[in-house]
């Protein structure tokens, strides 16, 4: 008989991704219906196998999500990427179980839920990789990083194009007529680092302007020193762009402690558009992750593994576009 196409060959006939073909063949939201309709009309052509629910069946698939960072202020952002999550496998037929990570995660951890329920694939959720925990995924069932990456391109992974937004957002600053400006540096990920990489490389696009980066995981104090100094003149910062809204919201009371204001004193941009950005006065100015899209990326990335273990591995990043508030003040030229 003769060999059934995969995903990779329909993706090439058709002229789309290979994440678009899984989405297709799984009737994930995201495509229009045309162009469903379209490839799996080219997969029926060239007898391409679903293998049920791509081989899924009724199992569940487990879902690890950081606990550390969700009770740092974060809970909205997660618990929005795993509905999306949750929308996309529901279309394929399949469920999630997730489950809380409150530090790292243990491979032994993985073992014993494993023993109590088998599952065909495992998501892992703003977990980053130990070498014992990447170690033990290599030989595990496939393995998708989501809100964080791989930079050894082991395992498929998506997130927001965490450079970019940075970037951007520090050229709002910098068009504003900002020249000094600080990034409030949480802890050290892969993602916080393409952050701080996008800000750097837009200050230096400007010759004149200067950049320094502040350590906050310390706790508030650093941002209560930080506030004092520029209060009492010892700095001379205008601008700030923080890895995350809840490390901005928190900056902002720091400096209302100093008897400064924002954006009056002081301008200053988030990151990733939560729930509190909106309802703070006067708003904040954020970036916004689509994080519907992170969590549709993140099954499709799971069907693609599953249907075809051998296919290169992929990262995919999402967009982030710039929410417009009201704490950012022009300078006078």
């Amino acid at each position: 008989m003769p060999r059934a196409a995969n995903q990779s060959e329909i993706a090439r006939m058709a002229g789309v991704s290979i994440s678009t073909v899984s989405r297709a063949l799984s009737n994930s939201p995201g495509i229009s219906d045309g162009l469903r309709q379209q490839i799996q009309g080219l997969a029926r052509e060239v007898g391409y196998q679903t293998r049920g629910a791509l081989g899924l069946g009724t199992q569940t698939i487990r879902t690890y999500v950081t606990a550390h960072l969700v009770s740092g202020g974060l809970v909205s952002f997660y618990s929005q990427v795993v509905e999306g999550m949750k929308a996309a496998a529901a279309a394929a037929g399949i469920e999630l179980e997730v489950r809380l990570v409150q530090d790292t995660l243990d491979p032994q951890r993985i073992l014993r839920d494993e023993a109590h329920l088998p599952t065909a694939a495992t998501l892992l959720v703003g977990v980053d990789l130990t070498f014992e925990l990447r170690t033990h995924l290599a030989k595990a069932a496939p393995a998708i990083l989501v809100n964080t990456f791989d930079p050894e391109q082991q395992f498929d992974c998506v997130g927001p194009n965490n450079f970019y937004g940075a970037a951007q957002a520090t050229r709002q600053l910098l068009a504003a007529g900002h020249r000094h400006i600080i990034h409030l540096r949480d802890q050290i990920r892969w993602t916080t680092l393409q952050r701080e990489y996008g800000f750097r490389n837009a200050v230096a696009g400007v010759p004149e302007a200067s950049a320094e980066v502040v350590d906050i995981a310390a706790g508030d104090a650093v941002l209560t020193r930080l506030a004092h100094e520029r209060a009492t003149g010892k700095t001379r910062w205008t601008g700030v762009f923080a890895v995350h809204d809840n490390a901005a919201i928190r900056f902002i009371h720091a400096l209302e402690d100093a008897g400064l204001r924002v954006p009056r004193d002081v301008s200053i941009v988030g990151f990733d558009d939560l729930p509190a950005a909106a309802v703070m006065s006067p708003r904040l100015t954020t970036m916004r992750v689509d994080t519907d899209a992170i969590g549709r990326e993140a099954i499709a990335l799971l069907l693609r593994r599953i249907a075809e273990p051998d296919a290169c591995r992929l990262q995919v990043e999402c967009g982030v576009t710039a929410v417009a508030g009201a704490t950012i003040r022009k300078l006078p030229n």
